[in-house]
């Protein structure tokens, strides 16, 4: 069926190394034709930031960069219409149901499956965001319920004494003034969740749940999808490169389609992990099974010390983004809201 897309993001360099694989790069070679057209020389395919408007930008450019989108959809459209075709491309909505009478017989067809599509209920995470909003917390707390308890003269006289301190130490950094003003501060904000409901977090806490997230979780950016309302424990984990948002920048599509789209969205990529009910994995650490330390060289006791150590950072891994049993996780090339004609 042919559908209207609305792109939020697309790995360009994926999709256009997946269409070289299938037909030949014919598309590719109208991507170059256009940026000769427009002046650009790059031997890997023009750049996607070129999408970011200019207030400055002419109309020559303009017509560019909508050619480029065009091509965005018409590479998309190709290639799902190619993988369909070769039947490498499942349609998990569709698959479900069809071929497949139960949920649990579906899910034993699930780890042959390779290229898949599905559209459901959605939620964008971004680790960036969360740790700027978890940054800012207690300031935000002070901003809003210090206006309800500005007649309140505790409140009047510790604001008082905080901005007193503070005027101190931007010009002179004194550890003892910074405890005062600490200790003034904890005084504030416990008047205020007495008064107000508000409600503080510890800055002790902040600190090492930063730490915990910097540690494992940098620059993450995560999509996640139930494909079935019912079944709603099968989801579909992505995580994204910030530089294939269509549009730029996460904070346009927050403020387009929210963090948790209340409009169902379609994801399209290839399966990179489908966790089994029972691992049938091998684990490759077993080849020291039955051996001590005694019997093996030095080098083989320091490598089997370190591999150790890895296997057990993957119960840390599972905190974020990991998917456990039925999740799988889905290297998207494409995410977009779709209207089937």
């Amino acid at each position: 069926m042919e559908s209207i897309k609305d792109l939020i993001y697309f790995d360009y360099d994926k999709a256009k190394s997946l269409n070289s694989q299938l037909s030949g790069g014919l598309v590719s070679e109208l991507t170059r034709a256009i940026e000769d057209e427009g002046g650009i020389s790059s031997e890997l395919g023009f750049d996607i930031k070129i999408l970011k408007g200019s207030v400055g930008a002419t109309g020559r450019e303009k017509q560019i960069r909508t050619e480029k989108i065009e091509i965005y959809h018409e590479l998309l459209n190709e290639l799902e219409k190619a993988l369909f075709e070769k039947k490498i491309l499942t349609y998990l909505n569709s698959d479900f149901g069809t071929n497949t009478k139960t949920f649990n017989k579906f899910l034993e067809k699930v780890p042959d499956l390779t290229y898949v599509k599905a559209t459901g209920w959605s939620a964008f995470e971004d680790f960036e965001r969360f740790k700027r909003i978890m940054h800012n917390f207690n300031d935000i707390q002070r901003l809003i319920f210090t206006s309800v308890l500005e007649n309140n003269p505790e409140i009047i006289k510790l604001k008082e004494q905080v901005n007193d301190l503070t005027k101190r130490l931007k010009s002179n950094n004194n550890h003892k003034e910074l405890s005062k003003l600490r200790a003034v501060q904890k005084n504030f904000d416990k008047i205020m969740e007495e008064e107000s409901g508000a409600v503080f977090l510890d800055e002790t806490f902040k600190l090492r749940l930063e730490l915990f997230l910097n540690t494992f979780s940098p620059n993450r950016l995560n999509f996640r999808l139930a494909p079935f309302d019912v079944f709603n424990n099968f989801q579909l984990l992505s995580n994204l490169k910030s530089e294939y948002l269509v549009n730029g920048d996460f904070e346009n599509v927050i403020y387009t389609y929210g963090s948790r789209p209340n409009i169902k969205l379609s994801v399209f990529g290839i399966v990179t992990s489908c966790p089994q009910k029972k691992d049938v994995r091998v684990n490759l650490s077993d080849e020291y099974l039955g051996l001590e330390d005694g019997e093996l060289e030095d080098s083989d006791v320091f490598e089997k010390a370190f591999r150790s150590v890895f296997s057990s950072f993957e119960g840390f891994e599972k905190f974020f983004f990991v998917p456990t049993y039925p999740k799988i996780s889905v290297s998207p090339i494409a995410i977009y809201r779709e209207v089937n004609l």
